[in-house]
């Protein structure tokens, strides 16, 4: 086996195992690698890859359940990343719960309350998730079709078979995107979103009188929220957008940049709406707590410092990627990958 041939089945069984779960993958690589070699002896290495098919195709033989909601290439991250959301919108329920139970102390409402809570919020997440993977898949088809295609294959209508020669080289190291990282951005993306939408008056100060939790004195402008809420959620929507893209491509290249890039601009846009045209604040938050401290409360240098922050920590992260899909991502012919 020629060198060429070695890093193809290396590619091959890489993009196969990286669909599976952690479990699985040193187990099957092993197999792939003795059927890929002993297939390859006889008729070659192309004609050996060509024969197993598409990966993504094939990576769903060694599932358990044979049935996927979105599809063989998506399903491990879809799922994945339902399991996170759901989570983060329990998270949400159960923390709001608390806090009414803590003010309320009527147990039945507050079960009604969690009961109604976690499950809009759950039927909610199912559908975001589902539908953002199927425009993901769908944009992940025409990407396909645009390369599989040739000339004539794209004046025929037909699309011609998998190529071995289609394979991605495995990426460096350096380029690899952790899927901690990405998980902790999307739980604590989506805990804010649930918390934004079902219990914003959370941030804010507890008051208790003997032991027991009044009232709450919000942060947040509640009066204006169904106007503040919307934009909010664009500027958490982009944020997690972005975090999705990475956890599908896995790898810094042209696509995570883009979506990067796109993210940022949202967010920073968003940022300024937020504090820059709406009463984000509570006005009466000052006059009520009367903390010296927050003597800045409310006024525009305040918003002013908090702009200025989170156009810093967008600048960062943008400029992190920019350098590390310039520096590490896959090039072919000098274009990004």
């Amino acid at each position: 086996m020629t060198d060429e041939e070695r890093d193809l089945m290396r590619r091959y069984i890489y993009q196969v195992v990286r669909r599976l779960p952690r479990e699985q993958r040193e187990e099957t690589a092993m197999e792939l690698e003795e059927l890929i070699t002993d297939m390859a002896a006889q008729k070659g290495m192309e004609a050996a890859l060509e024969e197993l098919g598409d990966p993504a195709v094939f990576a769903g033989k060694y599932r358990e359940e044979p049935g996927w909601v979105i599809g063989p290439e998506y399903y491990e991250d879809y799922f994945w990343l339902l399991k996170i959301v759901l989570g983060a919108v329990a998270i949400s329920a159960v923390v709001s719960g608390l806090v009414q139970g803590l003010m309320q102390k009527d147990g039945t409402r507050i079960l009604a309350e969690l009961l109604s809570t976690g499950l809009t919020g759950g039927i909610g997440a199912v559908g975001a998730v589902t539908i953002l993977f199927m425009i993901l898949e769908r944009r992940k088809i025409r990407i396909d079709f645009q390369r599989e295609f040739r000339a004539e294959g794209e004046k025929s209508g037909q699309r011609k078979a998998w190529l071995p020669m289609l394979l991605p080289p495995v990426p460096d190291s350096k380029a690899v995107i952790k899927r901690s990282d990405c998980a902790v951005n999307l739980i604590f993306e989506t805990l804010l979103a649930g918390l934004m939408i079902f219990a914003p008056w959370l941030f804010g100060i507890y008051v208790f009188e003997d032991g027991s939790l009044v009232r709450t004195i919000p942060i947040l402008n509640l009066e204006a929220w169904d106007r503040i809420l919307p934009v909010l959620l664009i500027s958490l929507a982009a944020g997690f957008a972005d975090d999705v893209t990475r956890l599908i491509c896995g790898r810094y290249c042209r696509t995570v940049l883009t979506a990067c890039l796109i993210g940022a601009a949202v967010q920073a846009v968003f940022a300024w709406i937020l504090l820059k045209t709406l009463p984000f604040f509570n006005q009466e938050f000052v006059l009520e707590t009367k903390w010296d401290l927050l003597a800045l409360y409310g006024t525009e240098l305040l918003e002013n410092l908090i702009l200025l922050l989170i156009w810093i920590c967008i600048l960062i992260e943008a400029g992190v990627t920019v350098y590390k899909t310039v520096r590490y991502a896959e090039r072919k012919n000098g274009v990004l990958l």
